[in-house]
């Protein structure tokens, strides 16, 4: 109960939103499905190309975001195994159904001048990398099945990371949690990482955190699209 099942959405910052739009749609060939103001972010667009019917690449792009450098081995790899800063994104994976698919893309990719890397067969899947706009490292895979649980957790890599053989079991098989309805109280927002609010958000974000849930329901909620249902014919 209260697991998560999947990606929801993948949001990633841009300074040029049309940019971002036709490369994944023209070139990938994914369809834009959601292209609005983001809720309660003034000046910010938010927009989502289809995964999936509850799966989307979602990109965000903010004033402030033009005048933002991104720095090769900070907030950029540079190339698929390139190191970055905690926290940052290394690379973004999309699913292929089939190799015949994948191989199907790479013509589309290398059809409009762009340069990729693959397929590599990692066993696990098969994968092939290329440069996406704003340094975005972006990699297409496909696989047959699950992953082995047996066959790629290697015990050299557990005893590097620490991790001790109870971890490792609470690691593949978490303990259950009996949900209470949503009736946990919220901790004090200082006893786990947080969110750090920044520039003119600093002085609301401390009033933030303090809410209620359903004060920041009220706040944030924004239940209706921007465009009006057109009338059935």
């Amino acid at each position: 109960m209260g697991l998560p099942t999947g990606v929801h959405h993948l949001a990633l910052a841009t300074r040029d939103m049309k940019a971002q739009l036709a490369f994944f749609t023209q070139v990938v060939g994914m369809e834009l499905e959601a292209l609005y103001w983001m809720h309660g972010v003034e000046n910010t667009v938010h927009a989502f190309l289809r995964l999936g019917d509850s799966c989307s690449l979602s990109f965000v792009q903010a004033p402030d975001m033009a005048t933002i450098e991104p720095v090769i081995g900070v907030s950029h790899p540079g190339f698929s195994a390139g190191s970055v800063a905690p926290g940052a994104m290394q690379h973004l994976a999309l699913s292929v159904p089939t190799e015949a698919e994948l191989l199907a893309l790479r013509d589309r990719l290398r059809s409009h001048g762009y340069w990729v890397a693959g397929p590599v067969n990692h066993n696990m899947c098969k994968s092939m990398y290329v440069q996406a706009p704003e340094g975005l490292i972006l990699e297409f895979a496909t696989a047959e099945g699950a992953i082995d649980v047996e066959q790629w957790i290697d015990p050299a890599v557990v005893a590097f990371c620490g991790i001790t053989p109870a971890e490792l079991e609470g690691f593949v098989r978490p303990p259950p949690f009996t949900s209470q309805g949503g009736k946990v109280p919220q901790p004090p927002p200082t006893t786990r990482p947080n969110f750090v609010f920044t520039g003119e958000w600093a002085p609301r974000g401390a009033v933030f955190l303090q809410l209620t849930d359903e004060q920041i329901a009220a706040a944030l909620d924004s239940p209706t699209p921007p465009v009006p249902r057109r009338p059935a014919p």
